[in-house]
């Protein structure tokens, strides 16, 4: 009986995050490690924003049962651009349009002539690269949907 409680618990803890690439399998999502380990994610509630960051390397953190992670935090580490993204929900205050960054809970407001498209996502959960022009002020190269609500 001892062992078998062992057992259970070798596969099944809240080990610290883990990083990789977010891809596709099939129906599933799973997370890629450097060493080749693929982890299957299971996302529920905010964590559903990482179906649609395919291709981003993320660091992710929660319990785990087998090979199956149950996110509960997670953070978009790169997108493809060699940096950290800005990821947070897109709001027009003022006269600006702002996202407030996951990261580092700070507010960024972006240059509204690169925005683009991304008017049309006020409310949703987004994810911006693009080029610090000074404290706060981002000029808006590409973005993704992360929540559209």
């Amino acid at each position: 009986m001892t062992l078998y409680i062992a057992l259970m618990m070798a596969g099944c803890g809240a080990p610290g995050p883990r990083s990789g690439l977010v891809l596709s399998d099939k129906d599933r999502i799973v997370l890629v490690e450097n060493t080749g380990r693929s982890t299957r994610l299971r996302l529920v509630g905010d964590a559903g924003a990482l179906k649609e960051a395919l291709g981003c390397r993320v660091e992710v953190s929660g319990p785990t049962w087998g090979r199956t992670m149950s996110v509960q935090r997670w953070r978009i580490v790169d997108s493809g651009y060699g940096s950290e993204p800005f990821v947070g929900e897109l709001f027009f205050t003022g006269s600006a349009w702002r996202i407030r960054d996951r990261t580092t809970g700070t507010w960024v407001e972006l240059v509204v002539e690169s925005m683009g498209r991304l008017r049309e996502h006020e409310g949703d959960l987004v994810l911006v690269d693009g080029f610090v022009l000074g404290p706060s002020l981002v000029k808006v190269v590409s973005f993704r949907i992360l929540r559209d609500t």
